[in-house]
């Protein structure tokens, strides 16, 4: 098991989940709230700007974000991990 590799996944993982999951998640459940009233493009501008401001609720919902697409990840890595495995020993 290589840790540079897995630290890399978790870390790709993580941006992932903070600047693609956060904000597509964010605003296509407040586009759905809103009625389809607002632009959701300039709805997701918006929450990008949002996701760069530094406080404490923003802290929270980044860690969790980033998490969630670390865990993503590392279950992607070391399903295919498995998968190349299984592939040698055949």
């Amino acid at each position: 098991m290589n840790k540079k590799n897995i630290l890399i996944t978790i870390l790709i993982g993580f941006a992932v989940g903070v600047f693609i999951l956060q904000p597509f998640g964010i605003t296509i459940f407040t586009f759905s709230r809103q009625n389809y009233e607002i632009n959701w493009w300039q709805y997701l501008i918006n929450n990008f700007i949002e996701i760069l401001n530094i406080n404490g609720n923003q802290i929270f919902e980044n860690t969790l974000f980033g998490l969630l697409g670390a865990s993503v990840a590392l279950i992607y890595y070391f399903g295919k991990r498995e998968k190349d495995t299984d592939n040698k020993k055949r």
